[in-house]
């Protein structure tokens, strides 16, 4: 197996396993469900026994598991373990998320690659090595992609495959030595895979999804995620920034603090239309209306 237990197992959140070793605060188990911070993904939370676990750490493929005070607990005994299972849920959904955005970002800008991941507790941040300029249409579009996969409902798999194989498939990309490090290990890489729409009689599709068993997205990974697009749930494109040259890192939320979002925009929104008197749909062109005569005062 690559990687890590969790991220093959991301649903598994309760286990009883052996001690093996014990460093002051530091902890092995036999076997762990818990994630080890990788990838730009945080470290799970969650209990072993009955001491809160203060950070988990993947260390030469193994799991190194810092609690909060030294356990009583000694090599041999057996534990039962808890994960967090909101904060994993909250991992699960904004990696996935992040998946979705980049497949995205590939069919809306141009030669877009995926560089980098950091999931806040609040906000997600996903770099993009490209040379396309993102103004606000193209973060709305973005937006509106994301979110449209979303309620499409579609499968997110993931697999172990050999290197060679993964190199030799159209639409894969992937840097065993960078930012897809942790996804390769003994010769093969695990690839998370956003299938193809469960049903394309919409007619809706995004141009850059050929035929009906195009995957919306194919990524290296090491990270834990939902089975299928529509536990993702809401998402808010929050802006965009550049970080280093020719990288643009786009942030976004999910789950309450896409909500939280949403409403102040949809405030703003009604606000806007009740000061300038118009339907929201014309707010854009009465702002640019009245903008030279408030230059001039």
């Amino acid at each position: 197996m690559t990687g890590q237990r969790a991220a093959a197992e991301p649903y598994a959140t309760r286990f009883e396993t052996e001690v093996t070793s014990i460093d002051g605060r530091r902890v092995w188990l036999e076997r762990s469900h818990f994630f080890g911070a990788s990838g730009g993904q945080p470290a799970d939370r969650g209990t072993i026994g009955d001491i809160a676990v203060a950070d988990v750490q993947f260390v030469d493929g193994e799991q190194v598991h810092v609690l909060a005070e030294e356990p009583s607990f000694k090599p041999g005994h057996r534990v039962l373990c808890s994960v967090d299972w909101s904060f994993r849920m909250y991992c699960m959904r904004a990696h996935t998320a992040s998946h979705v955005l980049v497949g995205a970002a590939r069919r809306l800008l141009e030669e877009s690659t995926y560089a980098g991941l950091e999931i806040g507790p609040e906000t997600v941040r996903v770099d993009l090595e490209t040379s396309a300029a993102l103004d606000d249409e193209t973060l709305i579009e973005l937006d509106e992609a994301v979110n449209r996969v979303v309620w499409e409902s579609r499968p997110v798999a993931w697999d172990d495959v050999p290197i060679s194989e993964a190199r030799e498939r159209d639409g894969i990309t992937f840097d065993a030595e960078g930012a897809d490090a942790g996804a390769v290990r003994k010769g093969r890489v695990r690839l998370v895979t956003i299938e193809d729409e469960p049903d394309n009689r919409s007619g809706n599709r995004l141009s850059g999804a050929t035929s009906p068993t195009d995957p919306w997205d194919v990524s290296a990974c090491s990270g834990t995620h939902v089975r299928n697009t529509r536990e993702v749930g809401p998402v808010t494109v929050l802006g965009r920034s550049s970080p280093d040259a020719g990288v643009t890192r786009i942030e976004f939320a999910v789950g309450p603090q896409a909500i939280d979002r949403r409403t102040a925009e949809k405030r703003a929104a009604f606000a806007a239309t009740s000061a300038l008197d118009v339907d929201l749909e014309e707010v854009g062109d009465e702002l640019e209306r009245v903008r030279p005569a408030s230059g001039r005062q």
